[in-house]
């Protein structure tokens, strides 16, 4: 399973997508970005939020986990 928590992105939001590709959690993101923050997704937005996505068993995701 792969997660992005939108506060790694930068906002003040505890939002978090899961999916089994990075693809279905990109769907999630972009929904999310225009109906919660009003935000039409960039390329470059796109860019920087998948490199934020991670497997929910890696070193990033715990560390984004002690974050929030």
């Amino acid at each position: 399973m792969k997660d992005f928590h939108c506060r790694d992105a930068g906002m003040n939001c505890d939002w978090v997508a899961r999916g089994s590709s990075n693809q279905e959690v990109m769907d999630q993101a972009k929904q999310h970005a225009q109906q919660a923050h009003g935000m039409q997704v960039s390329p470059d937005l796109a860019r920087k939020v998948e490199g934020l996505i991670h497997d929910e068993s890696s070193e990033e995701h715990r560390r984004s986990m002690s974050r929030h």
